[in-house]
């Protein structure tokens, strides 16, 4: 096994949290490896990746995000710098915690049914989590679910068919404008008996796009302009940012 490999290649895994990340919730143990089946240690290795603290920009529209995403599982080296991600029996190995949408839905935070609760969303298999060792980097398609009495339970900013589609790095973004370079960062390294820490890792994104709301208001796309409205959507690339820390954990229990 080359655990160090693995070990940078997951420092960029928690930048998935970028999106609606979370408000503060408290995260669970870590590391945590529930789920994990590594049993070959030439080659296997399990993975816990929580997010601390985090920041998403749509358009200059600000969302403070907190704890509230968690990939878990294991990594299995196939030759190549990306390794396969396994997640536990039964699951995608993406967690995610539900975020209030600041303002809610008009930007009026006491007014009686406004709240909206955003829950990230993996657009995609398992597999479509892509790690990049030598760029210590991510990819990984996404989608965001919004709750609220008004808008029902099927209504998402991006689709499986058309989702975010994340890069997020511990090294510096090439955005385009009227976005300007960022720089992530690896954290502090600590090793152990049985595997490797990253704490407190930055990783960034500002090249995304956002699509515009779809099937907001009961399923039937009722009141998609008014959640277009409210999150700044749809957004092209270069209006959007994203800045995530998170500690990481490689090893086995």
């Amino acid at each position: 096994m080359r655990p160090r490999k693995l070990t940078l290649a997951v420092a960029a895994v928690l930048a998935t949290t970028a999106w609606f990340g979370g408000a503060g919730s408290a995260q669970a143990v870590f590391p945590d490896f529930t789920g994990c089946t590594a049993a070959n240690p030439a080659n296997e290795s399990c993975v816990d990746v929580q997010n601390r603290r985090a920041n998403l920009n749509i358009k200059g529209f600000d969302i403070p995000i907190g704890e509230s995403l968690e990939i878990r599982g294991m990594f299995r080296e196939n030759g190549t710098e990306i390794p396969n991600f396994v997640p536990p029996v039964g699951t995608n190995g993406f967690f995610a915690r539900p975020v209030p949408v600041p303002g809610g839905i008009f930007g009026i935070e006491w007014l009686p049914g406004n709240s909206v609760l955003a829950i990230t969303e993996l657009a995609g298999p398992a597999s479509s989590i892509r790690f990049n060792a030598g760029a210590l980097s991510i990819s990984l398609p996404i989608k965001v679910r919004l709750q609220n009495v008004l808008l029902g339970m099927d209504c998402h900013i991006g689709t499986t068919a058309h989702p975010v589609n994340l890069n997020l790095i511990t090294g510096t973004t090439s955005p385009p404008p009227p976005n300007t370079p960022i720089s992530g960062a690896i954290g502090r390294a600590e090793f152990g008996p049985r595997g490797v820490t990253f704490i407190d890792n930055v990783n960034v994104d500002n090249t995304f796009a956002i699509p515009g709301a779809t099937e907001c208001g009961f399923g039937l796309g009722l009141i998609n302009s008014l959640v277009n409205l409210r999150l700044r959507l749809p957004s092209a690339a270069g209006n959007n940012s994203a800045i995530v820390h998170n500690d990481v954990y490689i090893g086995y229990p």
